[in-house]
Order: C-alpha cells, then structure tokens, then sequence
C-alpha cells in the first residue's frame, strides 16, 4: 500500500505533519489528493512543514508542486 504524501523525499506520516502543526484530521490528506490545491496552502502550514521536515520553505513548495504534477501524469 502506498503512503499518501505531500512530497517524494517526505520523512513524516501525514498523520505525524497534523499532529505536530495542529491541523484537522484531513486537512493535509485534501492537499496530498488533490481535494485543494498546493499553490492555495496557507504560507505558515508550509513554514511549519518545512521545519518539522528541515527542509528550507521554497525548495518544500517546488518539491510539492512537483511531486503533484507527476503524481497526476
């Protein structure tokens, strides 16, 4: 079975990335399948994520879109 995720190289579950931040159960699920566009994430969940993934906020924001747009080929 296939992990839901925001991004290829992501280290924490979905799950652990709503805990941590204080997100609603779904809230980062609608993102990973396309319920909500990435492009409309609030800058502060991304910040959040990119600490909590240490990665630097704008490589985290390609990464995603890119990680979308293959997803969805």
């Amino acid at each position: 079975m296939n992990k839901v995720k925001l991004f290829e190289e992501q280290k924490h579950t979905l799950y652990e990335l709503q805990k941590e931040i204080g997100l609603s159960r779904s809230w980062l699920y609608d993102y990973a399948n396309g319920r909500y566009n990435i492009e409309k994430m609030p800058a502060n969940v991304i910040l959040r994520i990119a600490q909590i993934e240490s990665i630097e906020p704008n490589k985290l924001y390609k990464m995603m879109i890119d990680y979308r747009n293959r997803k969805d080929k």
